[in-house]
């Protein structure tokens, strides 16, 4: 069975909807760019015939498929194999139904596959859990449940989803007013600047941005994504500074918390105080969208934040970048990071 779940929203979705046959990228073609006498909302829009809320010609999750799934040719961004079509490499956010990856990328010898997926954030519409969604709780409470998501929830198709009206990297809802939020009591406030120069595949060694991140606009995106995923994950994000693992954060369930960045600065800082220790991103280790590693029997028995063991196996891998836990193991042994 596949696992769908909801680990790291923000992490970061590429499903988009899109206009024309030519392959397009966020905030150009049809997300954005509009004229006084555009065409591109005939493309996904009826004004009294609409199949779907939103006088959508079908419901959301398909329509954007409708360019980026496998079989479409709309925009070079094929999110359910999770392939770059035009550099035949793999997307940073990973594959829906399939990802192209390496899960092993921190051993000698290892290459990238393409793999079905075991776990994605699950942009269906149907009833999911976020895992810890809420403020610091005493009393259990493992997150939001009976959430449903598409595309829609993290992007916003017309572009220009930030602040005054400004491009966001992957238009990701940011702090606009045209934004419907997720929760009725949150809306997206983080704003996560567009790239000059787009580029949707991985780095040779797998890493979303690579060792060292990227500064986009003057900001630390590692840290900046960690803060937009936290606006559902709240309390997955452990605060700096703090020695990871040590701090009590007076929650039921998510009592200790590996630190995440830094967000209060947009330097390298965010990600290196001082320059001794290192604190990873959600991204540092997840994939936003989906998955292809696997699990053994330590890694695929860990129990869900509600105390549930079932789905494991391979489908308990979390949306993890490598298998079981190389993720650990890249920052603690290759990198020399001591241990909490």
């Amino acid at each position: 069975m596949k696992q769908t779940l909801l680990v790291a929203i923000g992490a970061l979705l590429f499903v988009l909807l899109s206009a024309t046959v030519s392959p397009v990228h966020a905030d150009n073609g049809p997300h954005g760019g509009y004229t006084a006498t555009t065409d591109a909302c005939a493309e996904c829009h009826r004004a009294h015939t609409a199949a779907a809320h939103s006088l959508l010609v079908s419901d959301t999750t398909s329509l954007c498929l409708s360019c980026h799934g496998a079989a479409a040719t709309g925009a070079r961004t094929n999110v359910e194999d999770g392939l770059d079509t035009t550099a035949n490499r793999s997307l940073r956010g990973g594959g829906f139904v399939n990802v192209t990856m390496n899960p092993a990328e921190n051993l000698p010898g290892s290459s990238v596959q393409i793999l079905p997926v075991t776990s994605s954030h699950d942009v269906s519409g149907d009833s999911s859990t976020v895992w810890g969604y809420g403020s610091i709780d005493s009393n259990p409470n493992p997150g939001a449940t009976s959430i449903s998501l598409t595309c829609a929830s993290c992007h916003n198709p017309h572009g220009r989803a930030g602040a005054g009206n400004a491009a966001t990297y992957r238009v990701l809802k940011g702090n606009n007013a045209s934004n419907t939020p997720l929760f009725g009591a949150q809306n997206a406030s983080v704003n996560l600047p567009d790239e000059v120069v787009k580029t949707y595949y991985t780095g040779v060694n797998g890493d979303y941005f690579g060792d060292h991140g990227a500064m986009v606009g003057g900001v630390a995106i590692n840290a900046a994504m960690t803060a937009w995923c936290a606006q559902c994950h709240t309390r997955y994000h452990g605060p700096y500074p703090a020695t990871p693992g040590s701090t009590d954060s007076g929650d039921a369930v998510f009592k200790f918390r590996h630190v995440t960045n830094d967000t209060t600065t947009t330097s390298c800082m965010s990600c290196h105080p001082g320059f001794v220790s290192y604190y990873p991103g959600c991204v540092s280790c997840h994939m936003p969208h989906g998955t292809g590693v696997r699990m053994s029997s330590n890694s695929g028995s860990v129990p869900w934040p509600d105390g549930g063991l079932i789905p494991s196996g391979d489908n308990r891998s979390s949306l993890l970048r490598i298998d079981n836990r190389g993720v650990c193991w890249q920052c603690h042994v290759d990198r020399g990071i001591s241990f909490p």
